[in-house]
């Protein structure tokens, strides 16, 4: 120790840097010339020296030169210059959008520490939009000037369902949008599970993760067990009149484990109207293009009292009038590429007043027939089309139509324009947009939580139009606080807000807070006690209500007001949008 101690450092020699300066390097390391030599610090000048993250190799040693006197050599092998920085892996985010967050410069030594913050600057972008990806910087000797990032993304290796006994497993696999082979994504596999949930077609749906055998790779879980779709119903209701009637119906909303809805109904009120009957089927998954097909026959007795929808005491046979509409309708729908689908379809109906009391006046007869047809073009962004928590839903449609109109009479009998055959075109838009906050906790993903949606509709009809063939703004599904069907025209444009907030005592239960603003003009002319308008003209409606979920559906009670002191409460089932 002593001799150690009165060694001198004479000579500090460093080689092999070419782009690194000498006094840089020389700056980096505590020996120096004219100071005691101390043999432990030069491996401290050694990981001084490579922790600067740009030397490929670092040796530092010692050459003694006399009894007093010692000579520091420092070997240096620079990281080659990069020229090049490739990125190989990714598929779900764009290569130019990793470069933006690559440390390493072009036309600069290997940096290794340039490694860590880029690696770890990369996961959280991948975790950002919700997939999961590991980085690693890959050796090409082949490729010396060029720096390779490796991204690893978990990709899904298979999705096993298991539970099932009557559903077909292909119709579970239709409603996951997430695919073997593909990335996973958390937010479309809770969007999945919120999906398959939705159907009501099972009492339970846990879904899991677990790794796989390979690198990288997981597989998907869904745990069911089914549930009864069937259903058969006798009984007692009262119809949309507050009538009371005998209804027998029989449905199955997963008929056969195909995902095929099937529905019959037969319901006969006391008032001597006769029987509505109707048959409804729809395939969701009609052929493997994912084509969707519904079609409906009907008889059904529509029935009015002659203030059109607004609540009454009476049931008196002149307070009213009946009309019974006979046809059907046919449509097929199909997804194209980014989210946009296209929808085709017709119907056709028969239309006969019935049971005319002669002792009013105030009914609408309008008796003939209508054809029209429909041509749609949507785009759906929604996480879960039920029950969206985010994303957006865009819709346009034409629907040219056919009236052949032979009998008029009561409130419209002046309108004889609309006698004969009369051409028209419906033209309506509608957009929904849903926000909400994510979960801190991914394993939340699936919980119900607050949602602001928005919807907007408008539409415009060209032609002369039976009465009901208009636009008509007001209750439950679009101006709350107003009477059904309030306001009505060739012209309609309506727009609401909602805040949704589920209860935390019970994932069934929803608050709902709303405001709707719209209306409708430009039609046929005020009737009984029901003003309308030429022109454009607005009305506003808020409330507050409560939706709660049952086993055969959502269902909604709205509390709706209007600025002059009015109010109206609506019920609903499904949900407003």
């Amino acid at each position: 120790m002593h001799a150690q101690s009165t060694m001198v450092i004479k000579e500090i020699v460093i080689r092999g840097n070419h782009r690194v300066t000498t006094e840089a390097i020389r700056a980096s390391i505590r020996a120096a010339e004219g100071r005691p030599f101390i043999a432990d610090e030069l491996e401290r000048d050694q990981n001084a020296l490579r922790a600067q993250g740009v030397f490929k190799d670092v040796k530092v040693f010692s050459r003694q030169l006399s009894d007093s006197e010692v000579q520091i050599i420092v070997d240096i092998e620079e990281n080659p210059v990069v020229k090049e920085i490739s990125i190989m892996g990714n598929s779900v985010i764009k290569t130019e959008d990793i470069l933006k967050l690559v440390t390493q410069q072009k036309d600069s030594l290997l940096n290794f520490n340039a490694r860590r913050p880029t690696a770890e600057a990369i996961r959280n972008l991948y975790d950002q939009r919700g997939y999961f990806a590991e980085v690693d910087f890959p050796t090409m000797p082949d490729q010396p000037e060029t720096m390779t990032i490796l991204v690893i993304e978990t990709t899904i290796n298979d999705i096993i369902i298991n539970g099932l006994v009557h559903t077909k497993p292909r119709v579970v696999q239709r409603l996951i949008k997430s695919k073997v082979g593909e990335p996973l994504n958390e937010a479309t596999w809770a969007s999945d599970v919120r999906r398959i949930r939705s159907t009501q077609w099972f009492d339970k749906a846990d879904p899991g993760i677990r790794p796989a055998a390979d690198i990288g790779k997981v597989d998907l879980l869904m745990d069911l067990k089914e549930t009864r779709t069937a259903k058969f119903d006798v009984g007692v209701a009262m119809d949309p009149s507050s009538r009371l009637a005998g209804t027998f119906a029989i449905s199955d909303s997963n008929f056969r484990g195909s995902g095929q809805s099937i529905g019959a109904r037969i319901q006969q009120d006391t008032f001597g109207s006769g029987a509505s009957v109707s048959l409804d089927y729809s395939d969701p998954y009609f052929d493997r293009h994912d084509t969707a097909i519904s079609f409906s026959l009907y008889s059904r007795v529509q029935s009015y009292f002659a203030n059109f929808g607004s609540t009454t005491s009476s049931l008196s046979r002149d307070d009213r009038f009946d009309e019974r509409r006979a046809g059907g309708s046919l449509s097929v729908s199909r997804p194209l590429r980014g989210n946009f689908f296209a929808t085709l379809g017709m119907s056709m109906e028969n239309i006969r007043a019935i049971n005319l009391s002669s002792g009013s006046a105030e009914y609408i007869r309008q008796d003939g027939s209508l054809v029209k047809g429909i041509a749609q073009i949507s785009r759906d962004r929604r996480d879960v089309p039920l029950d969206p928590y985010e994303g957006d839903y865009l819709r346009a449609s034409i629907e040219p139509g056919l009236s052949r109109i032979d009998t008029i009479g009561g409130s419209v009998a002046s309108f004889t324009n609309v006698l004969g055959n009369n051409p028209f075109v419906r033209t309506t838009a509608e957009y929904k947009a849903f926000f909400s906050k994510r979960p801190s906790d991914r394993r939340k993903l699936t919980d119900p939580r607050p949602v602001i949606a928005f919807r907007t509709r408008m539409g415009m009809i060209s032609g002369d139009v039976p009465f009901y063939e208009q636009l008509f703004i007001g209750g439950s599904d679009s101006l709350r606080g107003y009477a059904e069907q309030r306001f009505w025209g060739k012209n309609a444009i309506v727009a609401s807000t909602e805040y949704r907030y589920p209860m935390p005592m019970s994932d069934a239960f929803t608050l709902i807070g709303f405001v709707d603003y719209g209306g409708a003009w430009g039609g046929y002319p005020g009737i009984s006690n029901f003003s309308q308008s030429d022109k454009i003209k607005l009305h506003l409606g808020y409330g507050a209500g409560l939706g709660f979920r049952t086993p055969l559906g959502s269902i909604r009670i709205d509390f709706g007001f209007r600025p002059d002191g009015g109010s109206r409460t609506h019920f609903s089932i499904g949900g407003s949008f």
